[in-house]
């Protein structure tokens, strides 16, 4: 018979395309709103059941996702809003209960990855990027993300009107082409984001995992859509991927 009493459950789960999406239907909630309260996304009926089935066996929850504090601060599902910590920009910041940058944290990558040293490359990589860009058109928009008074990546992205798979093809192979081999770009449609060594949901998660001291006793899950999701779902006992995601559709 199991211990239930010594076993804890854990829910390490990406966000967008994985709880909800942009799509709705008759019996879809709003899950998340834009800056000016308009509904963005909606969980549908079966991202729905999934939660609350983990909720029910009292699973915590832990996003991991590329959104923003602020962006993350968007989502309205209780289960998501209400945890113990969340992992936000792509790894780069680890919220605590009260969506604070969590100061061990902090400590962590200041230390482990040189974190003043790669703040400065990142904004020598913006400048290099957004010069190139803006010199060709007006069609890719180039940010320094900072998060939490975090450096935390260089976010390239494709306007709307602009946008096409040649055009995002170009963008990927150019930014490949200057991206340092300590450097990782995720790409998402029309969206990319180039990333410093502590931006990987992977090392957050590890870091967490440690943290609750989830051991061999306890049980955990993982969530997600994309490739790049697997480094840190692959630290979970069990994998979940929604039907129609680019894992899905990859394998």
């Amino acid at each position: 018979m199991l211990a239930y009493h010594t076993s804890r459950l854990f829910v390490f789960t990406d966000l967008d395309d994985t709880l909800f999406k942009s799509l709705k239907s008759d019996v879809s909630i709003v899950a998340t709103t834009n800056n000016e309260g308009e509904s963005q996304g909606y969980s549908s009926l079966q991202q729905q059941k999934l939660l609350n089935v983990f909720e029910a066996a009292g699973g915590v929850f832990i996003p991991v996702t590329g959104r923003r504090t602020n962006s993350f601060l968007n989502c309205s599902l209780p289960v998501i809003k209400n945890t113990p910590y969340a992992v936000v920009s792509h790894g780069a910041i680890i919220l605590d209960q009260n969506h604070t940058l969590l100061e061990q944290w902090h400590e962590f990558i200041k230390v482990e990855f040189n974190l003043a040293l790669w703040e400065s490359e990142l904004v020598k990589m913006f400048d290099h990027v957004h010069n190139h860009f803006t010199a060709l058109s007006d069609a890719v928009r180039v940010r320094l993300i900072v998060d939490q008074g975090i450096t935390a990546y260089v976010c390239v992205k494709v306007s709307k009107g602009d946008y096409s798979e040649n055009k995002a093809k170009d963008v990927d192979l150019y930014l490949k082409s200057i991206l340092p081999n300590d450097m990782l770009l995720h790409s998402n449609g029309r969206n990319f984001a180039m990333l410093p060594p502590y931006a990987r949901k992977e090392v957050a998660v590890k870091f967490i995992k440690n943290k609750l001291q989830i051991g061999e006793n306890d049980t955990v899950f993982s969530i997600g859509d994309s490739i790049s999701d697997l480094p840190f779902m692959k630290e979970a006992d069990f994998l979940i991927v929604p039907d129609g995601s680019q894992i899905f559709d990859r394998e």
